[in-house]
């Protein structure tokens, strides 16, 4: 197949390792892959992501891009009202409306790597005017059929604000769906978890419009190779961790009250995109190392006896997945994409949303667990199934293969 994938190599989150993986290994399985990223998404500041990716082409505009300055609005509050009303301004396609007059010759499918409404918007008239088909993949929902995200519970006031807001921008999110199902250039939807459909109601939405979906199983991979190096499942120090974008909607407020019910110290790894939240992390039984490099971060975890997830946001979670490669036990929230993930497995401990309580309380039992109980946990042979499947991504990739190729005559 001839791949025309539109992807933000430029993401710091685990969709951009999702991205670069199974575009990598889809060249691997014998398909050519041509990759574009919007100029909104274009971030000079990672410019070293264009060569870290191997054997897929990257599109002539988006060196472009980076060559003339163009830089990402993604953080700006423009970016975030007009992401949301890309329906009304359904033609509009600013500096990306090169794109169309600049199309490979050969392109089979149009694979949208994002939920976002803006990029389909963009993947929408790609694929029209090549006429050939869209799919979308989802790594969290693009709406909900709910008030907001659930902002209010941990943002005060201002969750308020933006939920009232996401309440009414969801809605127009939903339309840009409903006309690219309708207008037949939609044709498939997949997700990395069942959690993206849980929420937007897409799967039963599409089968009106003949829009085929897919749940990938897996829908995200660990390297083996590399995190089995550091698994570690005896000999664990006694401390706990926590490592995420240290953003609101991964627990970061919740932390210090988690913090102050743990029998040890929490250890806290990432990048902090807001200094005034510096605060949370300044507090007793607290000690914050800040973003660390993969060898370090890896090892930490690896020793940790237990990590902590507090997370109100995920799709599928690769944190939770990198700390069961290295061998440490998980205690997370109820959250869909976690209950649909690693529900069932042992070493994933899930407590009720927002009970930070009752997630120290199981920490702190996990922190007692004997050697032995705690190995027996990680080499049940549930969990050794899951990390097998999940150990390659070419086994994303194949997945990935054969829901495009049912749309490819």
């Amino acid at each position: 197949m001839n791949i025309f994938v539109i992807g933000n190599i430029f993401n710091t989150s685990g969709v951009y390792t999702h991205i670069k993986n199974v575009t990598e290994e889809l060249v691997k399985l014998g398909h050519s892959v041509t990759l574009y990223t919007p100029s909104f998404l274009v971030d000079p500041s990672r410019k070293k992501v264009v060569e870290e990716l191997k054997g897929v082409e990257i599109h002539p505009l988006v060196y472009s891009y980076l060559e003339n300055g163009v830089t990402t609005q993604i953080r700006t509050f423009r970016y975030f009202i007009n992401s949301h009303m890309v329906y009304f301004n359904w033609g509009n396609l600013g500096f990306d409306k090169k794109i169309l007059d600049e199309l490979p010759s050969k392109v089979d499918i149009v694979y949208d790597m994002h939920e976002d409404a803006i990029t389909l918007r963009l993947s929408y008239h790609i694929a029209k005017k090549l006429g050939k088909p869209l799919v979308k993949l989802l790594h969290d929902e693009p709406f909900r059929n709910s008030f907001g995200r659930g902002y209010r519970h941990f943002l005060g006031l201002k969750g308020w604000v933006y939920d009232s807001m996401m309440y009414f921008f969801y809605k127009a999110d939903k339309w840009a769906f409903l006309r690219a199902m309708r207008d037949g250039v939609l044709r498939g939807i997949a997700s990395v978890s069942p959690s993206a459909f849980y929420y937007s109601g897409l799967d039963k939405v599409s089968g009106k419009y003949g829009v085929k979906t897919k749940v990938y199983k897996p829908g995200n991979a660990f390297d083996k190779d590399i995190l089995f190096k550091y698994r570690k499942t005896r000999n664990k120090s006694d401390f706990a961790v926590f490592y995420a974008r240290l953003v609101p909607q991964k627990g970061l407020y919740e932390l210090p009250k988690i913090a102050h019910e743990l029998s040890t110290k929490l250890v806290v790894c990432g990048k902090l995109y807001n200094e005034s939240d510096k605060k949370f992390l300044e507090v007793k039984g607290i000690e914050y190392k800040g973003y660390l490099p993969y060898d370090e971060l890896y090892r930490t975890v690896a020793n940790a006896k237990v990590l902590i997830y507090p997370s109100h946001q995920d799709g599928f979670s690769l944190v939770v997945l990198d700390a069961l490669a290295l061998g440490t036990t998980v205690v997370a929230y109820d959250i869909p994409a976690i209950r649909f993930v690693y529900g069932g497995l042992k070493p994933v401990k899930i407590v009720r949303e927002y009970d930070v309580k009752g997630m120290s309380a199981v920490a702190n039992k996990v922190k007692e667990m004997n050697e032995q109980d705690y190995e027996d946990e990680h080499n049940d042979e549930k969990v050794r199934q899951f990390l097998d499947l999940h150990s390659k991504w070419e086994n994303v990739a194949k997945e990935t293969e054969i829901f495009l190729s049912s749309f490819v005559k």
